[in-house]
Formats: structure tokens, C-alpha cells, sequence
């Protein structure tokens, strides 16, 4: 079998994995670049309207709340507006200031409504038995929107997901990259899956190798890149000598992997993995000093 010229390059383990390597490995795989680029752009949605979802509800419930005279303080217009079209504005939804007493404590609060607006006179206030503080005006809601709006959570939570699984396959890569044994990796099946992946069809590729102690192990990939796990005759594979089920294709890792001069693992030239995780971060780690810190 022709082994991988890198392979007789390739340092006994432990061997290094620099810091820009490690990142390289959790963030820059295609599925991760995807999950973070739904997470960056449904952050918008979410902080727009997940956020001020009224989730409440349940606690008004007959037997745990009760109810008061209260005095509406004014409203103002909060900006936001349900329903409407291109052409036509929907309705605004209000903030509704009011204060009330129980037991001689006097509370200010706020609630919310679609479309009213109560600017002056008596209003009828429930509160809970509980916590006399957390009310609201019967017929309205204690945050700007629906729980309904929740949905926006959808998109980043599956990008939020896709993370995570991301950084979990990535220190797997890094602890192979690390201590994984060497051996030379045979293609002995190659099939469409049907499925696409940035316009190239993903092929499911299975690699045949043998350990030191000569155990047969193998490892199936998918890809949207066959050129790069067919350049050569046997491709570079890591494995873990405790289970042969845990192994890795060098070039199946994310981005350019190469073996430099002393026989350590090398990150590519690359740095545009860093991008999409670094403007999610900076993004919403905005949002949060600019609302709740500064």
C-alpha cells in the first residue's frame, strides 16, 4: 500500500496543536461555519422578538391572582407593531403605565397592549397572591409581544445547536490530532448520497486501514469535496489505538491541515473561519452592554 507522503513526516504523539489550530478545528468545519451563521442572523430576530415575548400567561391563573383598582398613568408607543403589510403599517402596540396599592404598598408597573392606548382614569389591575409586584391590567400583557413570538427562538436555537455539535466534533479532532496513531487510509467505496452542499454533490466515502497491532478499522465521511480525499492513492488517517472506531482523515478536517518541518500538525493560511464566530460574539455581546450594562 503507498502511504501518504506526510505520513513519515508526522511526529509521535503527544504532538502540538496550537491554540489557532484548535480553533481552526471547533469552528471552521462547514457544518459549524452554517450554525454560526444562523445563530449570528436569527440573534437579530430573537433579541427583536423572542426577547419581549410575554411567557406569564400561566401564572394568572384562576385561584393564584387577584384583583384591584389601579390608575392609568399614560401610554406611549413602543415602536413595534403586529400584523400589516408592505404597503400598510400594522397596529402599534402600546405601553400602558398604571399604578395600584395591596396591603398599603403602593406599586408603579407597565403592561402592554395591541392597539390600546389608556391614558387616564381607573383601570382594573390582577396581580398575584404571591407577589403583589407582578401584575398587570386585565386584558393585557406584562411584555411587548405574544408568546407566540417565541418562534423567532427557532433559527438561532438550531444554529445555537449546530455550535455546539461543532465544538464537540472539534475536540474530538484535536485530541487525535494530538495523540491519534498514524496509518495509511485505502478508498474502497464511494456513493451520491443525492444531497448538495454550497451547489456540489455530497458523496459518502468510506476509507479501509489497518492499526499497528493489525486490527482492520474504517471510517465513512461525507463530503462535498471528493477531490480532496482522492489526491492521493492512500490518505493520511489518525486513530485512536483504544477504539478503532474513532478516527479522522487528515484532509476531511476543517480547512488546510499540514505537517510542518519538526513533524507537528499546522493550521492553513486561512483565518476566515474566525469571521462569522467573531461577529455573532461581538454582536450580541453589543446588544447586551448597550441594553443591560452601559
Amino acid at each position: 500500500m503507498n502511504e501518504s507522503p506526510a505520513l513519515n513526516r508526522l511526529a509521535p504523539p503527544p504532538r502540538t496543536v496550537a491554540p489557532l489550530l484548535a480553533a481552526q478545528m471547533r469552528l471552521g468545519g462547514a457544518a459549524s461555519q452554517i450554525g454560526w451563521f444562523f445563530f449570528g442572523f436569527g440573534s437579530i430576530f430573537f433579541w427583536m422578538f423572542a426577547w419581549h415575548a410575554d411567557l406569564s400567561g400561566w401564572r394568572f391563573r384562576p385561584g393564584s391572582v387577584a384583583q384591584t383598582s389601579g390608575d392609568a398613568l399614560g401610554c406611549t408607543d413602543t415602536r413595534y407593531y403586529v400584523g400589516g403589510t408592505e404597503s400598510r403599517r400594522g397596529t402599534p402596540v402600546y405601553k400602558n403605565s398604571y399604578r395600584y396599592t395591596v396591603d398599603g404598598n403602593r406599586f408603579e408597573r407597565a403592561s402592554y397592549a395591541t392597539g390600546r392606548c389608556v391614558t387616564s382614569g381607573g383601570v382594573t389591575v390582577e396581580y398575584l397572591l404571591a407577589q403583589p409586584d407582578v401584575s398587570r391590567i386585565i386584558g393585557m400583557r406584562r411584555d411587548l409581544l405574544g408568546p407566540w413570538t417565541m418562534l423567532a427562538a427557532l433559527l438561532p436555537g438550531a444554529g445555537f445547536a449546530l455550535v455546539i455539535a461543532g465544538l464537540v466534533k472539534g475536540r474530538r479532532a484535536v485530541r487525535l490530532l494530538r495523540d491519534g496513531l498514524p496509518a495509511p487510509a485505502r478508498l474502497i467505496k464511494k456513493a451520491s448520497t443525492g444531497a448538495t452542499t454550497f451547489g456540489h454533490s455530497v458523496y459518502r466515502m468510506t476509507f479501509e486501514y489497518s492499526t499497528q497491532s493489525g486490527a482492520i478499522g474504517s471510517v465513512t465521511v461525507r463530503t462535498h469535496l471528493p477531490e480532496r480525499l482522492e489526491d492521493e492513492q492512500c490518505e493520511l488517517l489518525l486513530y485512536d489505538p483504544s477504539s478503532v472506531a474513532s478516527a479522522v482523515l487528515l484532509d476531511d478536517l476543517p480547512g488546510t491541515v499540514t505537517v510542518d518541518e519538526t513533524g507537528q500538525p499546522k493550521a492553513g493560511a486561512s483565518r476566515r473561519f474566525l469571521l462569522l464566530p467573531a461577529l455573532t460574539i461581538l454582536g450580541n455581546g453589543w446588544y447586551i452592554w448597550r441594553h443591560w450594562i452601559a
